[in-house]
Parts: C-alpha cells; structure tokens; sequence
C-alpha cells in the first residue's frame, strides 16, 4: 500500500507536534529491566492468566513512543498512523502504558496501574504518589482524564479507583484477601485430602486449579472434590480443573504479549459479553478459551461469537500475531455462560 502525498503531508505536520515526556529517555533506559519485572508482579496463586491483576511499570523504546503516544492524544495523528499497515499494528499498546503515559503528560506520577476481574467488570487500580490528601483532591480530575482516554479506545465495560501509594484501595485490599485466603484454603484442603496440586487461582468467578495429572477420571475426582469444599466454606462456584508442566511455563511467557492484548480487547468492550478468558498451553496445540455471559437462545449471540472468533483468529494470523506467538498452532473454543461450546 503506498502513501500518498496528501498522507505524507499530514504526518509531517503532525510529527512536528509531538513532545515527548523528558522521563522517557530514562524509561528506555531500562527497557530490559522492566520486561523481566512484568513477569514478577504475580503471587504464587496466580500463576495463571486470566486476566491477572498486576502492577504495571512503563518501559518504552523512544523511537515508538513519540509516534504512538502522540498518536493516541492527538485524533487528527491517530487517523493518519491507523492507515499505515505497519504502524496501525504497533499503534494499539498496552492500554497500560497508555493510561501512565497521559497520567504524566497531565503532570501525574503513576507509581502503578493494577488491572484485574472483580465481579463481573474488569478494574483499574490507579496508584498515584503522593499524600493521601493530595491523591483524594486530584481524584475526580484524574478519573475524567482515564475516562476519555479509555472511551477513544472504544473500551466501555470497566471500572476506575483511584488511590495513594501508602493505603491503596481498603475495598479492594479487602476483596484480593478474601480471594487470596479462598484459594490458600482450598489448596491446602485438597493437598490434606491427598491430591497433588500445583497451584489454585480463585481471582475470577471460575477457580482454576492446576494439577500435574492428565487422568481424566482423577480430574473428576479433583473436581468434585473442589466444589464440595468450596460450598463448604460458602463460597460456591465453577471449578475448572487444568493439567500443567514445566513446558507450559514456558509457552505461557511466549504466548503472554499476545495474550495480554486479547484480554484488554475483550474485557474491556461490552459488545462482547466476555466473563472468563482462560488457556491450555500444550506444546503441540494452545487452547484459547473464551467463556461468554450469553446463551445460545439469545438474539445476539451468534452474531457475537462469530465477531469474537473473527477478531481472535485474524489477529493470531496476522504477521503481529504470528510474530508474538511463533506460530504456535491454536485452537479458540467460545462457551455460554454455563461453560458449554456454542454450536455455531
């Protein structure tokens, strides 16, 4: 595709525009450093994806930062970059970035940006530095600021909390503790009834425990047992029980820039009704699935799915996707709401 004169002439006027924040020369400094710390930021418990919450530290190479963050503030550039082939794939970053990137245009200092499913709504943990007071007068000002930077992603199912440094959010300290004991609790119980577990993830609505077992008729067990002890503690909910190995460590790190850009895509926009994304990483094939809050009877649903097959596939194919991901083989598996495949 070639650009024409007309396209030409925009970017370079655009380009003039752009100011990049002096502290990302330092950033770039530490690329390096950074990656390796973004695969640190999980507990033991939440080894799994699914939409993790981490804490996320900005590391941008210099050369990219002044075209797409520019880019993303200013819709004039953003029209000109979304119609280079190229760049249209670098233009969508992690919304993270994003979101820290503004806060420090606005002349914010974002000490971390917290993402995880609480509920049925993805949630963005703020953490600003700073006194609690200053944190508490700047709070309405920075949510009217990540609103609109989410909306011109297009992103419309989330929530924002804004919060210091010292205290963080009590209502949001106290949902992960409740979350973090369930899960402690629930592996210990099925470690003393004599199963060898390898880790439990209760950070969504569907626990995750992780077996070093392919057995199917002990994977029943497992999970019988799992749900048992769950109703026990008054906490019932779905279980999904998944078999690892070291190798699946290692695919998970490979597959995980991919996975991420998945997860905010359909998280984060309402039209695709997504409650659980979750993933098999087998070396011969890596299972991808999406759980749904719809039901095949519902009018939108098959219009749904199939978009959400479209945009996954069309990406994982794509030379970005590709790139991301080795060309790992894949399979992408769309349920209802009560974990069944949708038949079309």
């Amino acid at each position: 595709m070639k650009i024409d004169e007309s396209l030409k002439k925009d970017i370079e006027e655009e380009m003039e525009k752009i100011q990049v924040p002096s502290s990302m020369y330092e950033f770039s400094k530490n690329i390096k450093g950074e990656s390796k710390k973004r695969g640190d930021f999980e507990k033991p418990t939440r080894r799994n994806r699914g939409w993790r919450k981490s804490q996320f530290v900005v590391a941008a190479v210099i050369s990219l930062v002044i075209l797409t963050g520019s880019a993303f503030l200013n819709p004039t550039m953003a029209e000109v970059v979304s119609k280079i082939p190229y760049l249209g794939q670098v233009f969508h970053k992690p919304i993270q970035e994003v979101i820290a990137e503004t806060l420090e245009k606005e002349g914010y200092k974002p000490a971390g940006i917290g993402m995880g499913m609480w509920g049925q709504k993805p949630l963005f943990d703020i953490r600003l530095k700073g006194t609690k007071e200053y944190v508490n007068q700047e709070e309405d000002k920075v949510l009217n600021i990540l609103t609109e930077v989410l909306e011109k992603r297009g992103y419309d199912n989330y929530e924002l909390m804004v919060s210091d440094t010292n205290e963080g959010s009590p209502a949001l300290n106290e949902i992960e503790k409740q979350r973090e004991e369930l899960g402690e609790k629930l592996m210990r119980d099925l470690q003393i009834a004599g199963y060898p577990i390898m880790n439990i993830n209760a950070y969504s609505h569907v626990v995750k425990v992780y077996i070093p077992i392919a057995d199917e008729a002990k994977k029943v067990e497992i999970y019988k047992a799992a749900i048992e002890l769950l109703k026990a503690n008054g906490s019932p909910k779905q279980v999904q029980i998944i078999t690892r190995d070291v190798s699946e460590e290692e695919l998970e790190s490979q597959w995980m820039p991919a996975m991420i850009r998945i997860e905010e895509e359909f998280y984060l926009k309402k039209e695709y009704r997504v409650a659980d994304i979750s993933y098999s990483y087998k070396p011969e094939k890596v299972s991808i699935t999406i759980m749904t809050s719809m039901k095949s009877s519902d009018a939108e649903a098959k219009e749904t799915v199939t978009k959400i097959r479209k945009e996954i596939t069309e990406y994982l194919d794509s030379e970005e996707g590709k790139t991301k991901t080795e060309k790992q083989k894949y399979d992408l598996i769309v349920q209802d709401k009560n974990g069944n495949d949708f038949p079309f």
